[in-house]
């Protein structure tokens, strides 16, 4: 089973597209949009993985989930440091961080808020 390489290319490009789309439309509050975004991310994500994993493509793989889950867990780690030991001093981490670790709840709350005014409606 080979992935066509045409169809590689836009699973990545839609999961690079829908992750900034997501991004921006969380910060102007389109929950809607941010909603839809998000579930096409997810969704192109899940394929694009089990597309990489079967098809010997696992270095590429690896190099995602370290972009997209070791260097924030390493941010973490520095972060934490930081507030320890004081070695940056840099003010906007804490808030940097407080945000990346807020975002699933914060989208939890305002799904649930969206369901809720969507119900009410």
């Amino acid at each position: 089973m080979s992935i066509m390489p045409g169809f590689f290319h836009v699973l990545l490009l839609i999961a690079f597209v829908s992750l900034i789309a997501s991004a921006i439309s969380y910060f102007f509050a389109k929950i809607k949009l941010f909603s839809f975004t998000l579930i096409l991310f997810y969704t192109s994500n899940t394929f694009l993985s089990f597309f990489l994993i079967h098809n010997n493509h696992a270095i590429f793989f690896y190099t995602i989930v370290i972009f997209l889950i070791v260097f924030p867990i390493i941010c973490l780690i520095l972060f934490a440091l930081d507030v320890h030991y004081g070695l940056f001093c840099i003010d906007t981490s804490f808030v940097l961080v407080l945000v990346w670790l807020l975002t699933p709840v914060l989208f939890i709350v305002n799904l649930i808020s969206y369901i809720l005014k969507v119900v009410h409606v």
